[in-house]
């Protein structure tokens, strides 16, 4: 059996809000499996927080963002089976690029020590 889209947007948006809690909360320590993992971010321990505290806050943003369409979208979701079931399970993932942007430029604000 398919899962429905829908529910599929609604879990990857549930997910990156809890994921992106501890980011928020500056609990995550530099590692290099966890966070917003740049050049910058490893250069020095404020850098590591402020990059992945802000970069918490545009992912958690873009989870709420992806739940909430799956939610409102579930009457307009064509069957996992149509031609355009594919389209409607991408497009959404595509504000994700201009959260990463986001990140990306506010990262370069900040100096390399």
């Amino acid at each position: 059996m398919a899962v429905p889209i829908p529910y599929v947007h609604i879990g990857v948006g549930a997910l990156t809000m809890l994921l992106c809690v501890p980011l928020i909360a500056r609990k995550v320590p530099m590692n290099r499996f966890y966070g917003i993992r740049t050049r910058r971010s490893f250069a020095s321990r404020r850098n590591w927080y402020e990059i992945n505290a802000f970069g918490g806050k545009v992912l958690f943003a873009f989870g709420l963002f992806l739940a909430l369409f799956g939610w409102y979208a579930q009457d307009a979701a064509p069957p996992p089976t149509s031609a355009w079931a594919p389209l409607f399970m991408v497009v959404p993932f595509l504000a994700l690029l201009p959260a990463v942007l986001a990140i990306h430029l506010a990262s370069r604000r900040l100096d390399d020590r």
